[in-house]
């Protein structure tokens, strides 16, 4: 800390600004130097990735009301953290942006009724991000006559992906679900797929959501946080009832008989989210740097 004190110093900065409540060094260097401060909050901490910080949830509002101002990635994390801030803190909702690279336009879909769809879950392999949910939809959904593989994109790696693989084997859906492993080339991979499926129970943001509409993908999510935020149901995509798997295995074969409907849910989900990659986000939040500076 004294080595960042001296570093501020030395460079003459003004403002101090910390891109997650997990590390709170920023603000602990703001107020060694009395600058102001501000927090972006880009995660839920227990409710999507389990973490405890470091004093508990109290220490972290006493530090965010420290802060001169708070940056929320959706209004779901504002609806969390908000009501137990001071008025006088200024607050935003500024979605993230998104680069232009993933801007990956189809030209063609899926639209033979005969075709089998591929679905897609991309994301670390734990069970916030419901994957296990995804496969037992696709399950059902194959069940009820339609023709649908799931591809589960992350590293295989865990006590879940076990549990997944188990499941698999035991219910032989071994030519119904394929674990793809950690891709890096994500335009590429999505490029041969449909559907997008984000089952995660409490998205910050969704940037798989974004991500997968600029890939043309007709995109179906969990009801819940952001990912509510972020899909029009019916519109964009489509929701189903968080970890309902008879819902979105209803979605599933939805899409599967009616590929007029896939493909104007991937238009509608392209268009929608070109918006983040116009760089909006850095925008507003450099007007609100310079408000407070």
């Amino acid at each position: 800390f004294l080595r960042l004190r001296q570093i501020v110093k030395k460079e003459k900065i003004n403002i101090v600004y910390s891109n997650t409540i997990v590390i709170d060094y920023g603000f602990i260097v703001s107020e060694m130097t009395k600058l102001p401060h501000i927090w972006h909050i880009r995660e839920f901490g227990k409710e999507d990735h389990g973490i405890l910080l470091r004093g508990g949830e109290k220490a972290l509002y006493q530090k965010l009301n420290r802060s001169k101002g708070i940056v929320y990635i959706s209004k779901s994390i504002k609806k969390k953290y908000s009501p137990h801030i001071r008025k006088d803190v200024l607050q935003k909702v500024i979605y993230n942006d998104i680069s232009k690279v993933f801007i990956n336009k189809k030209n063609e879909f899926n639209i033979n009724p005969n075709n089998t769809l591929k679905a897609t879950i991309i994301g670390v392999i734990k069970e916030g991000k419901g994957q296990l949910v995804a496969v037992k939809a696709v399950e059902k959904a194959n069940k009820l006559g339609a023709k649908i593989e799931l591809h589960i994109c992350g590293e295989k790696s865990g006590d879940y992906y076990k549990e997944i693989t188990n499941y698999v084997k035991d219910h032989k859906l071994s030519d119904q679900v394929y674990f793809d492993g950690f891709k890096t080339k994500m335009n590429e991979y999505r490029s041969d797929m449909d559907i997008g499926i984000v089952a995660s129970r409490s998205e910050a943001f969704g940037r798989v959501t974004v991500e997968g509409m600029l890939s043309n993908l007709a995109m179906i999510g969990a009801d819940s946080a952001a990912t509510s935020e972020l899909i029009t149901d019916n519109v964009t995509g489509l929701l189903y009832k968080n970890g309902d798997i008879d819902e979105l295995a209803e979605k599933l074969v939805y899409l599967y008989k009616d590929r007029k409907k896939l493909k104007e849910l991937a238009i509608n989900g392209f268009d929608f989210a070109k918006k983040f990659t116009e760089g909006n986000a850095a925008n507003e939040i450099y007007n609100m740097i310079a408000e407070l500076n």
